[in-house]
């Protein structure tokens, strides 16, 4: 599925079907590419944009520990 990462409008908030309906940090997310957040698009209630940097201390992770991260946990 193709992700994509939005910020809400100004002064907005959105909701997030799929995670249990939390609202969106002001700071955006990554959402899937699907109708519901096309819809927000084209209404400008959110915007694509790029994200955020990541931390430094992120930054200086080994690589098996960021894939770790990414996969959910050990297995």
């Amino acid at each position: 599925m193709v992700m994509i990462y939005v910020k809400p409008a100004a002064g907005g908030r959105v909701r997030m079907p799929e995670r249990s309906s939390r609202v969106m940090p002001p700071e955006g997310a990554w959402v899937p590419r699907v109708d519901y957040y096309e819809r927000l698009l084209i209404c400008s209630d959110v915007a694509i944009c790029d994200p955020p940097a990541p931390s430094e201390p992120e930054a200086k992770k080994p690589a098996a520990a960021k894939e770790e991260l990414q996969q959910g946990g050990p297995t």
